[in-house]
């Protein structure tokens, strides 16, 4: 019970520090919800079950844990409506899907530009 106790703590953490993202692009409409955690951003597919996090590939996949925080975070957040929403243009949802993916590092943008 105590690692589902401190995965829940860890998850209203990061819902009440602001770190639950919901990016939706234009004018696709696409949606992806994102957690900033301790070591980067992570990709979260709530409907899937999925989240980006190395804890997800070895503990949760493996059945040694139910979730890892960040999808409870998604969760928790979705039911309060409490994450940034960010609007970004179509043009940048491949570069943010590699970066959330870890397949390249962050591009720094123009200043303005969005």
């Amino acid at each position: 019970m105590r690692g589902l106790t401190s995965l829940i703590v860890e998850a209203e953490n990061a819902v009440r520090a602001g770190r639950v993202k919901l990016y939706v692009f234009k004018p696709s409409g696409r949606r992806r919800w994102i957690v900033v955690g301790r070591h980067g951003e992570y990709l979260v597919l709530p409907d899937a079950g999925y989240c980006s996090c190395h804890d997800f590939f070895f503990r949760v996949m493996s059945g040694e844990k139910p979730a890892c925080y960040h999808l409870l975070a998604v969760k928790l957040a979705r039911e309060r409506r409490r994450y940034q929403l960010i609007e970004e243009d179509d043009r940048w949802h491949d570069t943010l899907m590699s970066e959330w993916l870890g397949r390249r590092k962050p591009e720094a943008r123009e200043e303005g530009e969005q």
